[in-house]
């Protein structure tokens, strides 16, 4: 990924959280010589708490043909993208020329599939963390013993290394104070959620002068 130097987060609890924060990712590899991708839940976990070994987690389907790159031994990627919004060159004092600013993290790593009781503890992990907002939560356990088989039979579950990470949080940062607060007036009055989140990332990182 492209990404000027400063447009990189080289702060990793910072990209730790947003990978957590935007764990609905793309994960990307190659068969035959043509790109396979598959947007699914990945998460970002410590395999030893409080050791710093971050690996991620996540689970396809059998009948998924990018499963069947799984054995390849090649570098995977993950894909974790979001906010974005479009910034108009009105909102400048002089440049013309509009953008689009964008928070992006690429990871690579080798996958490792997972047995199948690492599978499990990943998928309850999962399902916890997001039945949690809801009113009546459903928990592993309440699934039927024959009815979880069957499905645990029907997908894989895979571990990715952390072995290289891109990142590229563009954010106006090339921009002069006049233009960069310009910038989040505008977005704040946009207000749309990706606009308000990109806004909100912006004013985190530059302090305003009053």
């Amino acid at each position: 990924m492209y990404s000027p130097k400063y447009n990189q987060e080289k702060d990793w609890n910072t990209v730790a959280d947003f990978i957590r924060q935007n764990s609905f990712a793309l994960l990307v590899s190659v068969q035959n010589g043509l790109p396979e991708g598959t947007h699914l839940p990945i998460e970002l976990e410590e395999k030893t708490p409080g050791q710093g070994d971050f690996v991620l987690r996540g689970h396809i389907a059998n009948a998924n043909p990018q499963s069947h790159t799984f054995t390849s031994g090649q570098t995977f990627m993950a894909v974790f993208m979001d906010p974005h919004s479009y910034i108009s060159s009105s909102w400048y004092a002089k440049e013309k020329i509009p953008t689009w600013n964008y928070i992006a993290v690429h990871v690579y790593g080798q996958l490792r599939i997972l047995e199948e009781g690492e599978l499990l503890q990943s998928l309850t992990r999962l399902m916890d963390r997001y039945e949690a907002a809801s009113a009546q939560p459903v928990k592993m356990t309440d699934i039927g013993e024959k009815e979880l088989r069957n499905n645990l039979k029907a997908i894989t579950g895979f571990e990715l290394s952390i072995d290289r990470v891109d990142t590229r949080f563009k954010l106006s940062q090339n921009r002069n104070d006049q233009d960069y607060f310009s910038v989040t007036d505008h977005l704040r009055a946009a207000g749309d959620d990706h606009s308000r989140r990109i806004a909100e990332e912006m004013e985190k990182r530059r302090e305003r002068n009053t």
